[in-house]
């Protein structure tokens, strides 16, 4: 089955609910991934620090404990050439098992309580290590000085000529236990950077990695949302359209499963309906099949309104049954009934019924219709011109009856009738009841008398468009059976 444009191209990309709630779903996930894959990192690069402090105050404190106090407190600058040679040994030594420190150094305080100097000092860079005797001001760095009570280290990096670094301090003691000096460890700030620069790789590493393993799910997430959302709207679009036939069936367990199977249902309850309500519409007019399908309950009775009946009735109806085989009785009969059905039709009339070659048909009723009487006038007209095409193509049968050609007689006439449903809660019939009926089918009739094809009333001549009737003929005032009254035509 074709089936019309899919409604969904019509849609922006944002309008579609399927990437909305999987937009949603996707920048929530990644943005509670940022924030873990941030936290995470913070707390990487703060137990690496913590560690690394850890390191370095240990590894100082060891380093204070194994120098000769003693020495150190007698050292004076130009003397002692062996203790230099002794302590750059165990630092050299010390630089090579820990290969992220950058210069181990000692330093003894000189005069005033924040004025220290340098007794030795050992820099991977033989360039940046300071002179024996050198000083060092300690006032802008009070965790230094708290390194002569005991071992310590900085919480953060501190810098001076020598770089950004991040240090630990032990006291160096005599054979009394008093402080003699400080023993000092940098790692400078490139080689923390260079750690947490490779903590940040390694998070942004597994953060693109779950980033990945998302997008997939989304996109098969989506996909799963999609696909069966469109077929069900491409079924809903086609159906509305009229193609009853159309079906979804997915073979699904989950909510979209169940969906499709009720969807399925219902298109196969709306076309058993429309067969129902078309064949139902073959046998009475489609316009009142509509009316009594629509109402919520079929009622007895009727209402009084006025309308324009139109009634017909075929020349010499009785010969053709005579001189024709029923087969081409009946064939010649609905290809005549059809073409008058569908003159009616275009007019918006109600066939009422047929009754062998005889049409009755009504305007106004079971629909509203304003210009009633114009459109019988302008259907009776058509049904002149449907004649002739059946004509063209009835030349045997009428032939075969004796006749030149197919002829009717019609008769239109406006009037108050009862329109409604009549017989029994088991059998129904809509129909019209009225004099207005009455006096269509006299009207009819007089065409016999007349010689005429089309007679319309006084009635139905004055309710009309004056332009419809204007080549109307006066045939004059006619008594008809079963009225009193007179009756005043025009043939058209």
């Amino acid at each position: 089955m074709a089936r019309t444009e899919n409604p969904l191209a019509a849609l922006s990309a944002w309008q579609r609910f399927h990437l909305r709630i999987t937009t949603v779903y996707a920048v929530v996930v990644v943005v509670v991934l940022l924030a873990a894959a941030l936290l995470g990192y913070q707390q990487l690069v703060a137990a690496h620090l913590a560690g690394l402090q850890a390191r370095l105050t240990l590894g100082a404190d060891a380093l204070a404990l194994s120098l000769p106090g003693e020495r150190i407190a007698s050292w004076a600058p130009g003397r002692d050439a062996p203790l230099h040679s002794e302590l750059d040994a165990r630092f050299e030594g010390l630089g090579h098992t820990f290969a992220d420190l950058d210069s181990i150094y000692v330093l003894r305080r000189a005069g005033s309580p924040t004025q220290l100097e340098f007794v030795h000092d050992w820099s991977r860079e033989a360039s940046d290590a300071a002179s024996p005797g050198e000083l060092y001001d300690a006032s802008a760095v009070p965790v230094m000085l708290e390194g002569f009570s005991g071992p310590v280290a900085e919480d953060e990096l501190y810098e001076d000529r020598w770089g950004s670094s991040l240090s630990a301090y032990a006291p160096v003691r005599g054979a009394d236990g008093r402080t003699v000096a400080i023993v000092g460890l940098d790692v400078q700030a490139r080689e923390i950077a260079a750690v947490e620069s490779g903590i940040l790789r390694m998070t942004l590493g597994a953060s693109f990695g779950i980033f990945g393993i998302l997008a997939l799910v989304t996109v098969v997430v989506g996909r799963q949302v999609r696909e069966p959302l469109a077929e069900v709207i491409s079924a809903a679009d086609a159906l509305s359209h009229g193609h009853l036939d159309v079906r979804v069936a997915l073979d699904r367990t989950d909510e979209f499963g169940i969906l499709a199977v009720s969807f399925d249902r219902m298109a196969e309850g709306l076309a058993e309906r429309e067969f129902f309500r078309d064949t139902f519409g073959r046998y009475v007019s489609p316009n009142v099949a509509r009316q009594l399908l629509a109402a919520n309950e079929v009622q007895l009775g009727g209402e009084a309104r006025e309308v324009t009946v139109l009634m017909s009735d075929l020349v010499g109806y009785s010969t053709f049954g005579e001189a024709l085989a029923p087969s081409e009785l009946v064939t010649l009969l609905n290809r005549y009934l059809g073409a008058m059905q569908q003159a009616i039709d275009a007019e918006g009339g109600t066939v009422i019924e047929f009754v062998g070659d005889a049409i009755v048909a009504v305007f106004n009723a079971p629909s509203d219709q304003s210009d009633h009487a114009d459109r019988a006038v302008r259907a009776a007209l058509g049904m002149r011109e449907a004649m002739q095409r059946v004509n063209e193509v009835s030349t045997h049968e009428v032939e075969q009856a004796g006749f030149e050609q197919l002829r009717h007689r019609i008769g239109v006439h406006t009037g108050t009738v009862v329109a409604g449903s009549i017989g029994s809660l088991t059998r129904l019939k809509y129909t019209v009841i009225g004099d207005a009926v009455n006096v269509a089918a006299r009207i009819e009739a007089l065409n016999k008398d007349l010689g005429t094809e089309i007679l319309v009333s006084e009635t139905t001549r004055a309710a009309a468009d004056p332009a419809a009737v204007a080549t109307a003929t006066d045939r004059g005032d006619f008594k008809v059976k079963g009225r009193e009254a007179t009756v005043r035509v025009w043939e058209l």
